[in-house]
Parts: structure tokens; sequence; C-alpha cells
């Protein structure tokens, strides 16, 4: 991992452990086999548990900005769900994958994701949305990482 990129996927584990301060976070390394593995080396989803700022699981993305930064922007990709499971940390790196490996998304923008996102709905597209989670701004989050501004958009059902 490149000095920047490994500063970018710390910037944002760091972001997202201070503003779940008292939520337990793991660490997750995606390895998406060796052809997708060269489109995003560093891949992290970083899932945070129930906590005083949440009841609700949060799935967040470490490595897509420093895969796709163009002069000091990129994404970085957050769920929220109501449980711990494989199935969401799986659709974390595809969603990443998806935007990194030729489909750029951005806010607004929706992707099919094959099947429904939890079993018995109809749901098998996600929308791209800004984040909304308790305390968080009504907008993208912003993260700072070596003088370079990060957004953070939300991916939600639909």
């Amino acid at each position: 991992m490149s000095d920047a990129r490994l500063l970018a996927v710390e910037a944002v584990e760091s972001h997202v452990r201070a503003f779940f301060e008292g939520h337990s976070v793991e660490v997750v390394v995606c390895d998406l086999g060796p052809e997708r593995r060269e489109v995003l080396p560093d891949l992290r989803v970083l899932v945070v548990g129930p906590g005083p700022r949440s009841d609700s699981w949060a799935y967040v993305t470490a490595g897509c900005w420093a895969a796709m930064e163009k002069d000091g922007h990129g994404l970085e990709f957050v769920m929220t769900a109501h449980a711990r499971d494989q199935q969401f940390i799986d659709l974390m790196a595809m969603i990443t994958y998806y935007h990194c490996g030729g489909h750029q998304l951005d806010l607004e923008h929706s992707m099919p994701i094959g099947e429904p996102w939890v079993p018995g709905s109809n749901c098998d597209h996600l929308t791209l949305n800004t984040v909304r989670c308790p305390g968080a701004r009504p907008h993208p989050v912003d993260l700072a990482c070596d003088g370079r501004r990060n957004r953070v958009p939300q991916a939600s059902g639909s």
C-alpha cells in the first residue's frame, strides 16, 4: 500500500472511530480476487456496531477514495442496516468495485445489485443519498486527508 493510500484509509478509519465513539468498529479486509484487486488493492469495510450514536449497524468503505481520488476529491460509501451480516460487507465491496471499475457513482445515482438487498424485499437496486446518521450533517461528509477532501455518500435500498 502506498503512503498516500495508507493515509487515506487511516483518515477514514480515524474519522469513523471518532464519530462512532463508544461503538465497536471491526476492520474487514476485502480481497476481491486477483483481477479486481488491481482496481481496489486496499479496500476495507469498517463494520460499526450499535451504540450511543445509533442502534443500527453501519458499514463504511475505506480504500475507495484512495483508488479513485482526482484533484483531491473522491468517494467512500456508508450503509446502515438492522444487523451485522457478511452479505452487507460483500454488498459494500460490490458497490465500491462497481464505482472504481468503470461505473463512477455520485449522489442520486442508482445501481443494480442483482438480487433483493435483504430476503423478502423487492429492492434490487441501491440509490446513493447523503449521509443521514444521527448527529451527522445532512449533506456529504467531508474528510480531510493530507490536505485533500473526501466526500462520503450513503447507499440505501430502493
